[in-house]
């Protein structure tokens, strides 16, 4: 079956729950209940996002922004669909939507770790901070 992504709506969050609970170097708490995520994906329309392969969700990510800078939350794919670019496809998907908004930067949270979840995002152009650990890319489709 082909994967395809759209945005992700509250509709989506027991599957995305369920995704990121089954992912290692994830995190969940009281701001993905079902009340804060609404909020936060209703002041950030269009910047979260699944991948579905059929009607399984297989992969999701919360993008947003405070208005200058972007923020990336929650990247995972099921690990049946792993190796395939879906976690690429969707963060950029992200970066994308907030290029859209006028966002220059946008920064992600990993667990200090984590370091699958950091060598991923070193393979994609981000770079750890030396201060904190957050990683920041710019938001346009290169990296640039």
């Amino acid at each position: 079956m082909t994967v395809a992504t759209r945005p992700m709506s509250i509709a989506d969050r027991e599957a995305a729950i369920s995704l990121w609970l089954a992912s290692e170097g994830v995190g969940v708490n009281e701001c993905d209940e079902p009340r804060p995520l609404a909020a936060y994906l209703a002041r950030n329309p269009g910047m979260s996002f699944v991948a579905l392969d059929g009607e399984v969700l297989v992969g999701a990510v919360l993008g947003g922004t405070d208005g200058r800078r972007g923020y990336l939350h929650h990247l995972a794919v099921a690990a049946t669909h792993r190796g395939r670019g879906l976690g690429r496809a969707l963060a950029d998907h992200v970066l994308l939507a907030l290029a859209a908004a006028g966002i220059a930067r946008c920064h992600l949270f990993v667990y200090g770790d984590n370091t699958a979840g950091l060598a991923f995002w070193e393979r994609g152009g981000w770079r750890l901070g030396t201060d904190l650990v957050i990683m920041s890319r710019a938001t346009g489709p290169t990296g640039t």
